[in-house]
């Protein structure tokens, strides 16, 4: 398997619940949130949620940009923006969010792309610079826009999850493709 640089491209991205953004690097502190889900046996109702990835309106439409590293039809999404963030990776933890990741902490998540068929997808079958596509996990989990008990924290925005029966919905993302045949 090689790195295929034709199909690999930088971009930023957008949805109806706003632009993709960690705490963490939006606010420069760590921030804590009351704890999505119910979980039984826990003393604390807050949790640190500085490097969850989360969609917020108000957040400038470039505070991420992403870097879509493609294998095969698999994507790994490296974050482009400079900073304490750079070259770190969007990946799943165990439960069912997306957080950043350190290349050096071991196995990436890794992403499709699909249509509005549900259709896997690579850059060479997308032929407008601002497509609306959804993206699933390897395993087929889709991102979705996680539901908590507090319906909208206005400090951090919306989860992004992949458990679909905790979640309000799939997300469309919205593509703003910045930079095509990018290496790595």
């Amino acid at each position: 398997m090689s790195t295929d640089q034709e199909k690999s491209f930088t971009a930023t991205m957008s949805t109806r619940f706003g632009y993709p953004h960690f705490p963490k690097l939006t606010y420069g502190r760590a921030i804590s949130t009351p704890r999505p889900d119910y979980e039984a046996f826990n003393f604390s109702h807050q949790i640190d949620v500085s490097n969850y990835l989360f969609l917020k309106p108000n957040v400038a439409p470039d505070a991420l940009t992403f870097y879509f590293r493609c294998l095969d039809d698999y994507y790994t999404l490296y974050i482009f923006t400079p900073g304490e963030y750079y070259y770190r990776t969007i990946s799943r933890e165990e439960k069912d969010f997306l957080n950043s990741y350190s290349t050096e902490d071991g196995d990436q998540t890794t992403f499709n792309l699909l249509n509005a068929k549900g259709n896997i997808i690579t850059l060479d079958e997308i032929d407008t610079d601002n497509p609306t596509v959804r993206i699933q996990t390897r395993g087929g989990a889709l991102l979705c826009a996680g539901q908590s008990r507090s319906k909208y924290d206005p400090k951090v925005g919306t989860f992004v999850r992949t458990n679909s029966n905790r979640s309000a919905g799939v997300l469309d993302f919205k593509l703003n493709i910045l930079q095509r045949n990018v290496p790595y």
